[in-house]
């Protein structure tokens, strides 16, 4: 017992935390009970897919509301360069910002969906006509 507790607080001081945050958009029909998934990739490389943005705190993910997901990993991918977003399921989200930082990088990158764009898996022009997966991304140093 006590080893896994000392190999857990190893883990959690070798990791690095990840932060997204995504407020959906106050539109009508924003929200979304979907199943939606992140992922990031650094200057240096590397690249994280964090999995499903859901929590034992979010039931759903309502209209005008921010939420905030922590992911932890023992990669560290520096300074972040993109970030994405990407559906799997047909009911439609609309984001209206998001943003992911972390414990190395803790500006982050911030995006807004300024042209309204629906996230969803039924892309066609008879459904829902939206994306398959945003993506935000540094904007390129001088």
């Amino acid at each position: 017992m006590k080893f896994m507790i000392l190999a857990s607080l190893l883990v959690a001081v070798q990791s690095v935390s990840y932060t997204v945050t995504v407020t959906t958009s106050s539109a009508k029909y924003a929200q979304t009970d979907g199943d939606f998934y992140v992922a990031a990739f650094g200057f240096n490389g590397k690249l994280i897919d964090f999995g499903g943005l859901r929590s034992p705190n979010i039931d759903l993910i309502e209209q005008g509301q921010t939420d905030v997901y922590t992911f932890y990993s023992a990669v560290d991918l520096g300074k972040i360069c993109c970030f994405f977003i990407r559906a799997a399921s047909d009911n439609a989200w609309l984001i209206d910002a998001a943003s992911i930082k972390s414990s190395t990088d803790p500006a982050g990158i911030k995006g807004n969906n300024n042209n309204n764009y629906w996230l969803t898996s039924d892309t066609n022009m008879s459904g829902d006509n939206g994306f398959a997966s945003m993506r935000w991304c540094r904007p390129k140093e001088a």
